[in-house]
């Protein structure tokens, strides 16, 4: 059995701009943005990121600006929801083709059309149909999203290699949380105004996390509720269908170990012992589905020789504070786990070449930019104590040796000031301040 074009239509209806005004929230400029700038390429635009973290709302925004601000016909535009359940029965890379072809005979556009494939990744073999769209010159510009990196994976590189820009979307960072909680700093004397008030809310947002939903949600045990169906969803639909793992407790238990064990140096055998599992090779193959997920990231020590990065430890990061809390069990005060898992994904989020330093001691975060490593950054939620401002101190100042830098950082949670050692200097800022500045 097949659709017909207007049954085609008739499910698509629903999603579209074509008849309806469809509520695209709270606007995501930076990303929207980006997406006007790839507007002017001829290149198929891939955008992956975890589930729920606003790909497809944001490319509504993108429908919705382009029909009100630039004039296209609403006609013109067309977005694809392969997670429909009515078209569920029909998933494979026919249905793309049939879709197309409904919308072309049923809706008539007129001129170029904006065409959105929306967790394509469902279709086995679907990056063949992109690209004859795309090697046929057609007068259509398509956005395909999925919530696997594996979408840009050895087949979707190969087929479309110079075809195809990619934009990596994640949950809100400080800056768009502020603007979710209707808070705008518009200039530096409103930040110095605003100092109490911007730590309080960094200390919310370490909590709540940055799914757009969640921050959306007054009720805290619907919020959890939400953040544990994201985290099934995750281990289900991107990693258990997508990979076809017939033991879905296997997978479970490796992303609550590394939950549980957040900010923490791991390695492949240790989590073997840990879960008494058989083989080293399982351990590290789950966990690089939990990586293409993008619900945890497996941070490397920095090391000149790439075969010695490989082997070393990793430090494990997940993709948000909110869904960590609401599935990981709670063995101590995790306030300076949480600062540090959000500096990651705030460096994260800016496009940074992120690994940690061990030397003598250790270092959280070192930026590589191209050859060169250019900054170091520690996490601390307070340096009240002296020790432990002495032990912050002194493994930057051994990374800044070691790679002959002169500036570090210590991001806390309220302090500010300046160290000058040795003709180094290291700020400590808040966080809120990281998450403002466009660089450090």
């Amino acid at each position: 059995m097949t659709l017909t074009d207007e049954q085609i239509i008739e499910i698509l209806d629903k999603w579209n701009l074509w008849n309806r005004k469809i509520e695209t929230g709270i606007i995501r400029e930076e990303y929207l943005k980006k997406l006007e700038l790839f507007l002017k390429t001829d290149e198929i635009i891939a955008i992956v990121g975890v589930r729920r973290s606003g790909k497809s709302t944001i490319l509504l925004q993108l429908l919705e600006h382009i029909t009100t601000k630039k004039n296209v016909n609403k006609i013109n535009t067309l977005y694809v929801n392969l997670e429909d359940d009515l078209l569920y029965p029909y998933l494979d890379i026919k249905l793309l083709n049939r879709i197309y072809e409904a919308y072309k005979t049923v809706l008539k556009p007129k001129g170029k059309v904006y065409i959105i494939f929306d967790e394509i990744q469902k279709i086995d073999g679907w990056e063949h149909f992109v690209r004859s769209i795309y090697d046929r010159k057609e007068n259509a510009k398509i956005f395909v999203t999925g919530s696997s990196s594996k979408l840009l994976a050895s087949e979707f590189s190969s087929l479309l290699t110079g075809r195809h820009l990619t934009l990596h979307i994640y949950p809100l960072n400080f800056k768009e949380y502020l603007k979710f909680k209707n808070f705008n700093i518009k200039t530096k004397l409103d930040e110095i105004h605003n100092r109490k008030k911007l730590i309080q809310i960094s200390k919310e947002f370490l909590v709540d996390g940055g799914f757009p939903k969640i921050i959306l949600t007054k009720n805290d045990l619907l919020k959890k509720e939400l953040l544990t169906s994201y985290f099934n969803n995750i281990i289900t639909r991107d990693i258990v269908e997508r990979y076809k793992i017939r033991d879905i407790s296997k997978i479970k238990n490796i992303a609550l170990f590394y939950a549980a064990n957040f900010c923490e140096s791991v390695s492949f055998n240790s989590i073997k012992k840990t879960l008494s599992e058989k083989s080293v090779e399982t351990i590290e193959r789950y966990s690089a589905f939990l990586e293409s997920s993008y619900l945890i990231f497996l941070n490397k020590k920095f090391d000149y020789s790439l075969r010695k990065q490989m082997a070393n430890e990793r430090k494990v990061y997940f993709i948000d504070n909110a869904l960590r809390q609401a599935v990981a069990f709670q063995f101590k005060d995790m306030q300076g786990n949480l600062l540090e898992n959000a500096v990651y994904l705030e460096l994260l989020k800016r496009g940074k070449e992120i690994f940690y330093y061990k030397g003598k001691k250790e270092v959280d975060f070192i930026i590589q930019e191209g050859l060169n490593i250019t900054l170091v950054i520690n996490a601390c939620w307070d340096l009240s104590d002296k020790e432990t401002e002495k032990r912050e101190i002194d493994s930057l100042i051994e990374a800044m040796e070691s790679f002959n830098l002169k500036r570090g950082y210590i991001i806390t949670i309220n302090s500010e000031r300046l160290i000058n050692i040795n003709n180094k200097s290291i700020k400590v800022i808040p966080f809120y301040k990281l998450g403002l500045e466009k660089e450090l």
